[in-house]
């Protein structure tokens, strides 16, 4: 993010000789939360770059966001722009940019990922987490489910969400991810009457949708989402959002 096409075109050749596929994005969201980078382990931003029109920095925007990222820049960027590189999850590479220090660093923030794993498995095992996934599409259920019970957590699935608001009545589960379009009850319904019931007014919800729309993550976070991830993601994105979410209300 942030970088012109000739050094852009240099961290990409880098990641290819670890079999890395790189990608140039343009367009980025303008809030907290919206998660247009899900379909990516991690980012290199430029930490030079500046903002556009109405949209933030690259620096800005990686710094309100939980991905991995790698941050290009000078000396100077580093004193002061440290609140966006401090973390496991960050590090840190001065110009010029040389491929052998690009791959290192990013090996080390990838870690991350695992690390974020392990800590969900070590809270599994410490009890049960159950959630409760709700979702119309067959195929997104059992994606999202195997990966759940992989990392040792226990699925309740709901095909709308009037039938995964009586679940989370009746069960009382760690978490809820919600997808937006179902039938009889959408997204935002359920949310808004998980919130409105004394019994589940604190119950984590994810929201999960297909649609990259900034006013679909505006409304759920209004109704008290707890987060909101889009299709398509990957396994290392979903937990580690979930253990974000899991993290801040044991806090």
């Amino acid at each position: 993010m942030g970088f012109g096409a000739e050094e852009a075109a240099l961290i990409i050749s880098a990641l290819a000789t670890a079999r890395g596929l790189g990608h140039v994005i343009g367009d980025t969201p303008n809030i907290p939360g919206l998660n247009s980078f899900s379909p990516f382990d991690a980012c290199v931003v430029n930490a030079s770059a500046v903002a556009a029109g109405d949209e933030p920095a690259p620096i800005d925007l990686i710094e309100r966001s939980q991905k991995p990222a790698i941050i290009v820049g000078a000396l100077e960027e580093l004193v002061t722009r440290f609140g966006a590189i401090s973390g496991l999850h960050r590090d840190f590479i001065m110009r010029p940019c040389e491929p052998e220090q690009l791959l290192l660093r990013a090996y080390r923030v990838l870690k991350f990922v695992e690390a974020t794993a392990a800590v969900i498995q070590s809270a599994a095992r410490n009890g049960v987490r159950l959630v409760v996934l709700a979702d119309d599409d067959a195929t997104t259920i059992v994606m999202i489910s195997t990966i759940l019970k992989h990392f040792k957590f226990e699925c309740e699935v709901a095909h709308d969400g009037a039938e995964a608001l009586d679940i989370a009545l009746a069960k009382k589960p760690a978490l809820v991810l919600l997808d937006v379009s179902m039938p009889k009850m959408d997204g935002f319904e359920a949310l808004t009457a998980l919130r409105g019931n004394a019994a589940t007014r604190n119950t984590p919800v994810i929201l999960v949708s297909a649609h990259h729309d900034e006013a679909e993550v505006v409304r759920g976070f209004s109704l008290g989402a707890s987060d909101y991830i889009t299709k398509p993601f990957n396994s290392g994105e979903l937990i580690a959002r979930i253990n974000r979410v899991l993290r801040l209300e044991q806090e």
